[in-house]
């Protein structure tokens, strides 16, 4: 989470709506997606929608090497429709998305994951296809799902598109000198991934608007065997050439946006800690950072509103607000209240539209020179049995401790070299590797008994403790 004036509050993928004069009071806006001129207007509009909740990383080095290798695919597109723009955004989960328009995002966790040049340029075509075919037109009105690659923000393509996106970003590779079987290796590395994360490997279903990462290895392998192409001696290395642009690049959770330990939430740079329940389901976004039930039937969040001098006056600017745009909001207990050592004021209201209505709690402590506002929202029929658990995490909320302050490490991705006959675990004990031997494996698309020939270039995590104002990577 950033600490900004926000006004939103649709920034956790959560089930439960969350109450809060802070979205627009209008229904969304639709962008219909007939001509060029349409799609760009949307892409730029969802950009920035991308930029505001879920966070650019920030790095211009990165975001220029991405750039780079999206140029030289483009090169092999008959014909050019729009400017095409590429992104790195600060997502721990292997993603990449493609919006209408030209505008391709590639996640911080997915560089981190792939093994080399080749592997990257095999997703950046991919998504470049989706564009290229206009398939955000084609498909609009469907609804947003799961992407191919992870959690999504784009519409959803359906088996044919995926395929299609597939076949064309291997061309483009083959065009451009990159290796179109890396796709392939790319999704075994992904699904491998998966595993590590869940657990197993979630079995595709019938209904899943793309194919799973197992088929869709075996048909790009296949595919691979049937293009022509030559290396372009001009790449060099593929696998170096990714590396030492991932030197340095942040592993997991970055404390510059706070971090999870557990139930309990950490941010150095803002100064507080807060504890969610404990089993739920947690998120931080670049808005908000919260947690939902696991029956997806309450949800508690922290969002910072612009700074007041008293949490009565955040209250009453809230509801002014709620008011302007037009929010069904009945005011049913309006006191103060103490948190911990510091005065702030409590509201509960009940907000009603055509689907029900939703019960939310809402807290607003002005510590520092921020004011933060925590929500518990609920249906309101659920409300007894949920916003007694949210409460607890609004009287949670309280200073960072310089003990846990100095409890904070920041992981970061560093490239060695292997020597000869050394296995992970060795390699892990002489380099302090954060990573266990299988997650070693699984980023460098290797097997967990591997044995090193000596020479190659091997990802390992090192951990540090946290120190502020160290630039975003």
């Amino acid at each position: 989470m950033r600490m900004r004036a926000i006004g939103a509050c649709a920034a956790l993928a959560l089930a439960v709506a969350c109450a809060g004069g802070g979205g627009s009071g209008q229904p969304g806006k639709v962008t219909v997606l007939m001509t060029d001129t349409d799609e760009a207007r949307a892409g730029r509009e969802g950009a920035s929608a991308v930029a505001a909740q879920m966070g650019l990383l920030g790095d211009a080095a990165l975001d220029a090497y991405v750039a780079g290798i999206g140029q030289k695919l483009l090169r092999g597109l008959p014909y050019r429709a729009f400017d095409y723009q590429f992104r790195v955004v600060d997502q721990v989960e292997p993603n990449a998305f493609a919006l209408p328009g030209g505008y391709i995002f590639v996640s911080r966790g997915l560089l981190l994951l792939a093994n080399d040049e080749d592997e990257l340029a095999c997703v950046l075509g991919h998504e470049i296809t989706h564009v290229a075919r206009h398939h955000a037109a084609a498909q609009q009105g469907q609804g947003p799902v799961i992407s191919p690659w992870g959690a999504a923000l784009n519409s959803a393509y359906d088996r044919d598109m995926e395929r299609t996106a597939d076949q064309g970003g291997q061309i483009l590779c083959a065009a451009a000198g990159y290796d179109p079987a890396s796709l392939s290796t790319f999704l075994i590395t992904l699904m491998q991934s998966e595993r590590l994360r869940a657990g197993y490997s979630r079995t595709p279903g019938f209904f899943d608007s793309h194919p799973g990462s197992q088929q869709r290895a075996a048909e790009t392998a296949m595919r691979a065997r049937e293009l022509r192409w030559k290396r372009d001696p001009g790449l060099g290395d593929p696998r170096a050439a990714l590396l030492r642009h991932l030197e340095g690049v942040a592993v997991g959770q970055r404390p510059e946006t706070g971090v999870f330990e557990g139930s309990r939430f950490l941010h150095p740079a803002l100064d507080f800690q807060i504890r969610f329940p404990s089993g739920w389901i947690t998120a931080n976004t670049n808005l908000a950072v919260g947690a939902s039930s696991p029956q997806r039937d309450g949800v508690v969040y922290l969002m910072g509103d612009p700074p007041t001098a008293t949490g009565q006056e955040a209250a009453e600017a809230w509801l002014a607000k709620a008011k302007q745009e037009k929010q069904r909001v009945e005011v049913k207990e309006s006191v103060p209240v103490k948190v911990g050592r510091m005065d702030a004021w409590r509201l509960r209201v009940v907000m009603s539209s055509g689907g029900g209505s939703i019960t939310s709690y809402m807290t607003f402590i002005p510590y520092g020179p921020n004011t933060f506002r925590i929500t518990g929202a609920a249906p309101s029929m659920r409300a007894d049995d949920t916003l007694g658990t949210t409460l607890s995490t609004a009287r949670s909320f309280a200073p960072l401790s310089d003990e846990d302050r100095r409890s904070i490490r920041s992981t970061h991705l560093h490239v060695v070299t292997a020597r000869s006959g050394e296995d992970l675990v060795a390699l892990g004990q002489r380099t302090g590797n954060a990573w266990d031997p299988t997650t070693t494996a699984v980023y460098n698309g290797v097997f967990s008994d591997h044995r090193f020939a000596g020479g190659e270039l091997v990802k390992i995590a090192l951990a540090e403790p946290y120190a502020p104002g160290r630039a975003p990577r």
